[in-house]
């Protein structure tokens, strides 16, 4: 685990934009966009595994069941907070 490592709004976007069949503008989204269900930008649980790889392979975290998938990846503003809560957490 990389506890050095930053978690900013831009990078998970990033890992969004390129990890995901995202059909929306990039500039629509920040940290507080919902990510999935009607509310959201749409992506599917294809796009929720495709992100928890990139967490998984950028931040050594891993996400073991769909109840913290659901939580962790509700926006990009909880999922900076979920990371980093991980990464400060010995």
């Amino acid at each position: 685990m990389d506890s050095n490592k930053e978690v900013s709004i831009e990078l998970l976007k990033g890992m969004l934009l390129e990890n995901t069949m995202i059909k929306v503008d990039a500039n629509s989204i920040d940290e507080d966009t919902i990510l999935f269900g009607e509310d959201g930008i749409g992506l599917d649980s294809l796009d929720a595994l495709q992100m928890i790889v990139a967490i998984e392979k950028c931040y050594g975290l891993e996400i073991k069941d769909p109840t913290t998938a659901r939580d962790a990846l509700q926006s990009l503003g909880v999922l900076r907070d979920w990371i980093q809560r991980r990464l400060s957490t010995p």
